[in-house]
């Protein structure tokens, strides 16, 4: 298999620091195809040259393997050998591997390692996480790692805008973040960890993957994750094997088919090994059932679910002869999911996977303090990111609208007034219409709906989100008798507003609320200046929004008065946490955490 191209030939001269320096990585896309193939690679060589002295062996074996990609800084040593750098391990939940694990790799760096104890620290002195990394960012002189496992979702890509700012601010480099788990969003580590493990496991062929998800793939971190990490293979197969309680989430499920996975799906491991001989999958994960999560479940049902997802050493002849089995970790070992009498057999694959996650790691924190991964190619998307969440950190806009300016914001599309007579007319009231107003705005065809009801209550939340309810002026719900003939619409009139004190936060809070509304600007019963808004692509720095998701880092009861909402729009997809089966032409996804929003559902005062 030919290596990746885009890298530079041998005689260019590389750069000071590594491509990742100062990177965040929340999720496992936060890293180019051609970073992962480059952080496998280099955790393939560092494996073989460690074991192979270990062994007394040497490591020509890797002549024998062709590369997954190219390393243009091959030469260049891991190790940081820093002491003015520092990781530092902030664990606000339980873990023994992936901490020992970095606190590990952290050593070999030479670098120092501090072990935040989120019980006694200032987090229990109602601080939050921004103010307490602010505080440590401060005590190297040199790059900072932070890795994070949070029950709070976000908090690497929360972290990333705010920091940027504050590392320059002192004069220091700019610190990394990675994600060692985050609430159920992601845990990009450990399924890098997974991937590096299936490479391994295919002897390094990345032309195919089959592999079998089975058990809890409902809150299986690792799992979610997969649909980004299987990506390094050309052609994957996924056979999901779980109860509808465990069942994997469809928004996963239908992102696999638009990547072209071929995916099959199956209520219990029992069922999955009726298939015929060739239609079983060589490698299986077993997801370890999170009861707790699950409700009020009797013990009957627990034993059933637990044993739909359970191998039996009497399957073992059922299987491809190069079979391997991995398994979250800790195991549970009361009630195993893989038998403990197959420990000691070649399908043993997890405790591989715990020992891969050393080597791993010590590459990637390389890679984030820059000491190697020069020279691969700058990945534009990463600053994007950058850019989009550091928006969400700038006061609230108060800019006063400029009518004259031909450089409106990119959601307020102006009409052409030349078409028609547009003087207010006065006998439209006598129709039914909105008494005519010489001097105001008049914004019209708000929330269409064929429910007269639902106009209403988008009238009333346009009042109320905006602060508009200080205006004398009137609303009503009409039928439209244009495009949207036979739907209702909201028609409301400001008479007297000041034209001139109307901010961009304003109408971006409209468009939002209201989106496709028109906004007539009228001075001498003329309509003197009309738009259409349209929603925004992003929406954030508003009053009154918040992610409805209770575990993100942004949601108000967490008490992170330092993360502000920030909202992207998206195509409208199925997904597990929308109820009801309505559908949008688009999505609202918080920067932070993912969660899906209608985009009503931003605004907190939506239910009015």
């Amino acid at each position: 298999m030919a290596a990746d191209a885009g890298y530079p030939g041998k005689d260019d001269a590389l750069p000071a620091l590594g491509a990742l320096a100062g990177r965040t990585v929340h999720v496992v896309k936060d890293l180019s195809l051609s970073e992962q193939l480059y952080l496998y690679e280099r955790t393939r060589r560092l494996k073989v040259r460690k074991t192979s002295c270990q062994l007394g062996g040497s490591s020509s074996i890797q002549a024998l393997v062709e590369p997954l990609c190219e390393v243009p800084d091959a030469d260049e040593d891991e190790k940081v050998e820093n002491p003015d750098s520092t990781v530092y391990l902030l664990f606000m939940e339980g873990s023994t591997r992936t901490r020992e694990s970095l606190r590990n790799a952290a050593v070999f760096h030479g670098v120092k390692v501090n072990e935040f104890q989120a019980e006694s620290s200032s987090f229990q002195k109602n601080e939050t996480i921004t103010d307490t990394m602010k505080m440590l960012a401060v005590y190297s002189t040199e790059r900072s790692v932070f890795v994070i496992r949070s029950p709070l979702e976000g908090v690497c890509s929360a972290l990333q805008g705010v920091m940027e700012k504050h590392a320059a601010r002192f004069g220091i480099p700019t610190p990394a973040f990675l994600n060692a788990g985050d609430g159920q969003h992601a845990h990009p580590l450990g399924e890098m960890v997974d991937i590096y493990s299936l490479l391994e496991k295919s002897n390094w062929n990345r032309s195919e993957v089959h592999l079998a998800l089975v058990g809890d793939l409902a809150h299986g971190r690792t799992a979610h994750s997969k649909v980004e990490g299987l990506k390094v293979f050309h052609k994957v197969k996924v056979d999901l094997v779980a109860p509808d309680i465990f069942s994997y989430p469809v928004e996963f499920k239908n992102r696999m088919v638009a990547e072209g996975f071929e995916v099959r799906e199956f209520k219990s491991v029992e069922e999955y090994l009726r298939q015929p001989a060739g239609y079983l999958a060589d490698k299986w994960y077993f997801y370890k059932p999170q009861f707790a999560k699950c409700g009020d479940l009797g013990q009957a049902k627990v034993e059933e679910l637990r044993s739909q997802v359970s191998f039996r050493s009497e399957w073992h002849n059922r299987l491809p002869k190069s079979a391997c089995f991995f398994q979250t970790l800790p195991r549970d070992k009361e009630f195993p999911l893989i038998p403990l009498s197959l420990d000691d057999t070649a399908i043993n694959g997890w405790d591989t996977v715990a020992a891969n996650a050393y080597f791993l790691d010590v590459i990637l924190l390389g890679m984030l303090f820059g000491k190697i991964g020069k020279g691969l190619p700058t990945g534009g998307s990463s600053a994007r990111e950058r850019l989009a969440t550091a928006e969400a950190v700038i006061l609230p806009r108060s800019d006063v609208i400029d009518l004259e300016s031909a450089d409106l914001p990119s959601f307020m599309k102006s009409a052409d007034l030349t078409k028609k007579d547009h003087t207010r007319d006065p006998k439209r009231a006598g129709a039914g219409g909105p008494v005519p107003i010489t001097d105001g705005l008049i914004i019209d065809h708000i929330g269409l709906s064929r429910d007269a009801k639902n106009v209403w209550q988008r009238l009333r939340m346009v009042r109320s989100v905006l602060g508009w309810s200080k205006y004398i002026g009137s609303e009503g719900v009409y039928v439209s008798t244009k495009k949207a003939a036979g739907l209702s619409k909201g028609i409301m009139t400001l008479p007297s507003y000041n034209l001139e004190s109307l901010k961009v936060m304003e109408l971006k809070i409209l468009a939002s609320v209201a989106p496709g509304c028109t906004i007539n600007f009228v001075a001498g019963s003329k309509v003197v200046a009309k738009y259409r808004l349209e929603v925004p692509e992003r929406i954030y720095n508003l009053p009154n929004i918040s992610c409805r998701n209770g575990l993100c880092v942004s949601n108000p009861k967490n008490k992170q008065r330092d993360v502000y909402p920030y909202f992207e729009r998206v195509p409208f997809y199925q997904s597990s946490v929308l109820s009801g089966g309505k559908e949008a032409e688009f999505l609202f996804t918080c920067k932070y955490c993912s969660w899906p929003h209608f985009y009503e559902s931003i605004f907190e005062d939506a239910s009015l």
